[in-house]
């Protein structure tokens, strides 16, 4: 079988790899398509995936459209050439794409209609086969609405592939005995960020305090430029040795959904502040196992406060660990699950 893979954002290459690698054992043959957004490349560059760059990001609804549409012709163009069997990935592409080259077509997806309506709007109508996991089985997409129990992030964080290196700790320059947090700073400029606030700086600085006060260190990674007084605190790894020190973290405070979703599923104590915590089900129903908190900008007091909470208690992780098996338990691992699905689409199954 031909597949055509379409990656527009760092997530998505981690989504991506283990599928990629199971299609290619099996026989398949694949091609990839990416755009070029913040460290998507370099990901793709790491895991010696082969790929097209079709875009870069566009700035203001007038660039993102016309970025959109020039993706699209080259996407087709990409397509046509290829001839695949299968197009697939979190992507607007796919169901027009593949009308028009005669594949058929799987959407990925876990974020929730409301929050990104425009990114179903323009997806969903014409593909074959549209896969969430099963938290979001109410929205009813129709008989092509496939669900699974489990989510996104399981497909490279499930036990059954990552284990985090220790080795990160020297590579950040973290002693022994010396724990650490981490502090995500989103860009906040997707078409559904629009108006959404995250952290500020007065934040950051509050939680450097607390986790001084505890022992800990602390470090922000962030798409947006630190202001020059935090910048010391800039976490210094390459992209792919993220996941080892989110998994071994004391905690996370983010105002990024796929970040806090990570921490959640690692078992590090996540805690998300933006104007979109609640109307997430992911990360609602991970709240639901205690694996994060959420908070809305001008509720800093409350996430600091319950921070101060989870870092007073002796052996801080344990809880997480144990809530952390109880999901593991109730979910499947979710790639064989998606391999199957995707070989079957493509089969006309």
């Amino acid at each position: 079988m031909r597949i055509l893979y379409d990656i527009n954002h760092p997530a998505h290459v981690h989504y991506a790899r283990p599928l990629l690698a199971a299609f290619a054992e099996q026989g398949h043959r694949c091609r990839v398509t990416a755009r070029d957004k913040d460290v998507t490349v370099a990901l793709l560059q790491q895991a010696g995936i082969e790929h097209t760059v079709l875009s870069r990001p566009g700035r203001g609804r007038l660039g993102q459209l016309r970025e959109l549409l020039v993706r699209e012709a080259r996407f087709l163009s990409v397509a046509a050439r290829f001839r695949p069997d299968l197009i697939m990935g979190t992507t607007v592409h796919a169901g027009r794409v593949g009308a028009l080259v005669g594949a058929r077509s799987l959407v990925l997806n876990e974020d929730d209609l409301s929050v990104v309506p425009l990114f179903c709007r323009l997806a969903y109508p014409l593909a074959t086969a549209v896969a969430t996991p099963d938290c979001l089985a109410h929205e009813r997409h129709g008989r092509r609405h496939l669900t699974y129990a489990s989510y996104q992030k399981l497909l490279y964080l499930h036990p059954n592939r990552f284990a985090p290196d220790p080795r990160v700790r020297a590579a950040m320059g973290v002693p022994e005995g010396v724990g650490y947090g981490l502090v995500r700073l989103s860009a906040l400029e997707a078409h559904h960020d629009a108006g959404v606030r995250g952290i500020s700086a007065r934040l950051v600085e509050d939680v450097e305090r607390l986790a001084a006060a505890r022992g800990l260190r602390l470090f922000v990674s962030g798409e947006r430029c630190l202001p020059e007084g935090l910048r010391r605190l800039q976490l210094g790894l390459p992209p792919e040795r993220m996941h080892d020190a989110l998994a071994l973290a004391e905690f996370f405070v983010g105002d990024s959904q796929s970040m806090t979703v990570e921490a959640a599923v690692l078992g590090t104590p996540a805690f998300q502040i933006n104007d979109l915590f609640g109307r997430i089900t992911v990360v609602r129903q991970l709240a639901g196992y205690g694996l994060c908190r959420g908070y809305r900008p001008g509720q800093e007091t409350g996430l600091l406060a319950d921070l101060g909470e989870q870092l007073a208690g002796a052996d801080r992780r344990r809880p997480h660990d144990e809530r952390r098996q109880r999901m593991l338990g109730d979910k499947i691992d979710p790639v064989p699950w998606m391999v199957e699905t995707a070989l079957r689409i493509g089969a006309g199954g």
